[in-house]
């Protein structure tokens, strides 16, 4: 079975050459060797007045989020 033509790889062949991964890095980013960082999720604290809670929807944690649909259904 041939092995993907990056450097130490010794994953199987998937298309031109390449394993699965280094295939989809190619196809993405043109370069097989590129590896982006995974992106940091900013956290939030809720809306709500003197909570400090992190935001889960709309700018309200989990709780606030519930009486806030709740209210407005009202």
């Amino acid at each position: 079975m041939n092995s993907c033509s990056m450097g130490d790889c010794i994953k199987p062949v998937k298309a031109k050459g390449l394993c699965a991964m280094h295939h989809q890095r190619m196809l993405r980013h043109g370069d097989p060797n590129m590896v982006r960082p995974r992106r940091v999720k900013k956290t939030i604290e809720c809306k709500w007045v003197k909570c400090e809670e992190e935001a889960v929807s709309k700018g309200y944690c989990s709780k606030h989020y519930y009486i806030q649909r709740v209210m407005n259904l009202v």
